[in-house]
């Protein structure tokens, strides 16, 4: 069981429906910490800021908030983000446009989108903390404190309690707006889930004209159902509890996406839990560690050219067969692998947060998101945790060992000191020539692309880790689409204009020997078979 202790550029304005700014809570997937054991603080000095080999072309500013995930479709980026999201023409990516920018609660704000078959664009966004409304009228609901017991479960008696603080239950989940004019996106459903949505991805099932979104949640902190509402979200099966060990499913039909249904398919029991507060210690107090273990996944990433899902689960990563595209194989009695581990030392995996496949399917790259992205983790080669890990990526049913499979690992070679830096989301270039090449966020330590075709031996080829009159580096979401590196990042943490936005970067060209194959769309998370470089 991995334990876990907290630490703590034009624009048109549409908003459908101004929420008022209501405070939110720490981010309910990011707030996980790490499992206690000790990492040693970052010695090595601060690599300074700035760029090698990527060169940036544009940016479209964004303060105030959290800036999240990213999607494309066409020219049009749609660009996530903690209070809604922003539509931006791409097609000259030194001259970008804010087509619109659309206000709507929605921590933590991830993005997809697909056609339908009257050819309209639809776009999908994450909500992952429970709401007052379905629309863009809803702010966050209220915070109440509530005690956890030893045993941690709700309790009257405060005789070794802890204090939580829980959101109300509200609606959290998946909402569907048709974004077919990106001027004017326009709400058309929402999908409730248990746990809310901390990430989601699709799933395309053209054969049966449907398209299903893997929705990763999480009972963790305050996204937790407090028992006061437990009989209203228990009569709708949409209480958020311990262990979860679950997903949720939305299976849309393309030609009615609005008459989506939600089904949840089971987590297998030989999955690797997680505890999100750890044991009881000398450095905390008699009521610490009173929160329980889960079993839930954190993302999700699709490899349609081999039909399997890669499930980055917090405790360990699970690979899935997805030949029937809205049916994982992640139950009891159903092939799937597993990756763990866990040895009690800084060599154990903290907590799984997502993945990506080499594009000739060999290799699963596998992100550890250790201290939750608030604690500096990057000591280049003193790095101790939070490495992105690379593993065979096998057949589902087949094992990995943790560590004897284990094929290699990367981490940024510049060291950034007390910044906070973590591994994070990045995608694979789609390389005509064979060659794994990975451009990646790590928060504060900016933006890294290094190749990574001899994994035991990975090489930075270029980064950008930039402070300027624009913001400060704070990267969270780093990917190629269609010759061009978009770049979405600010945290709201780094001064109150210090967020950079959404940003794109160009790479030097020797370094990047790319399929000359446009993509029509893109949404990160999932590879499609047309998807594959040529040769």
């Amino acid at each position: 069981m991995l334990r876990s202790t907290p630490s703590r550029v034009a624009l048109v304005s549409v908003a459908l429906l101004l929420s008022c700014g209501a405070i939110a809570v720490a981010d309910p997937g990011e707030e996980h910490g790490h499992d206690g054991i000790p990492v040693p603080p970052p010695t090595l000095p601060l690599t300074p800021p700035g760029s090698s080999n990527l060169t940036l072309l544009d940016a479209a500013d964004k303060d105030g908030t959290t800036n999240s995930d990213i999607a494309f479709h066409g020219n049009n980026a749609y660009v996530g983000n903690y209070d809604g999201f922003r539509i931006i023409d791409v097609s000259r990516p030194d001259r970008m446009n804010v087509l619109s920018d659309t206000t709507c609660r929605a921590n933590q704000g991830d993005v997809s989108v697909f056609r339908t078959h009257d050819k309209r664009l639809i776009m999908l966004q994450s909500i992952d903390r429970p709401v007052t409304a379905p629309d863009c009228s809803g702010i966050d609901t209220a915070l109440m404190p509530e005690l956890e017991g030893p045993d941690g479960q709700f309790t009257t008696d405060p005789t070794n309690a802890e204090t939580r603080t829980r959101a109300r239950f509200g609606y959290e989940g998946l909402r569907m707006f048709d974004v077919t004019d990106p001027a004017k996106p326009r709400f058309l459903r929402f999908f409730r889930t248990a746990c809310g949505s901390h990430t989601h991805t699709l799933a395309p099932d053209p054969r049966h004209g449907v398209v299903h979104a893997y929705i990763a949640s999480y009972p963790l902190g305050s996204g937790i159902t407090p028992q006061a509402d437990r009989a209203q979200s228990d009569a709708l099966g949409l209480t958020c509890k311990a262990p979860h060990q679950k997903i949720s499913i939305v299976h849309i039909p393309l030609r009615d996406p609005e008459a989506g249904t939600v089904e949840e398919k089971a987590l297998s029991s030989d999955s690797e839990p997680y505890d999100p507060d750890g044991e009881p210690r000398v450095e905390h107090d008699a009521q610490h560690g009173n929160a329980p273990p889960f079993v839930a996944c954190h993302d999700h990433q699709a490899f349609l050219p081999r039909n399997i899902m890669i499930g980055s689960c917090a405790g360990d990563a699970q690979y899935w067969s997805i030949k029937r595209r809205g049916n994982p194989t992640s139950a009891d009695g159903e092939p799937h692998t597993h990756i763990k581990r866990e040895d009690g030392t800084t060599e154990s995996f903290d907590f799984v947060h997502n993945a990506v496949a080499t594009w000739d399917g060999r290799l699963a790259a596998i992100t550890d998101e250790s201290g939750g992205g608030s604690e500096p983790r990057c000591d280049a080669a003193n790095t101790k945790r939070g490495f992105t890990f690379f593993y065979p990526l096998v057949k589902p049913g087949q094992p990995v060992d943790g560590f004897a499979d284990l094929k290699g690992r990367a981490v940024i070679p510049r060291a950034q000191n007390t910044e906070i830096c973590v591994s994070h989301n990045g995608s694979v270039l789609p390389t005509k020539d064979g060659r794994y090449r990975y451009i990646q966020a790590f928060y504060q330590g900016g933006n890294s692309f290094y190749d990574f075709t001899n994994p035991a031996a990975p090489q930075e080829l270029g980064f950008a880790d930039l402070e300027d009159d624009l913001g400060a580096a704070d990267s969270w979401s780093t990917y190629w689409y269609n010759g061009t590196v978009f770049v979405n990042g600010g945290l709201n943490r780094r001064g109150p204009t210090a967020n950079r936005g959404f940003e794109a970067y160009s790479i030097d060209r020797k370094l990047m020997p790319v399929s000359q194959q446009r993509w029509p769309w893109s949404n990160p998370q999932t590879q499609e078979e047309w998807q594959v470089p040529r040769r």
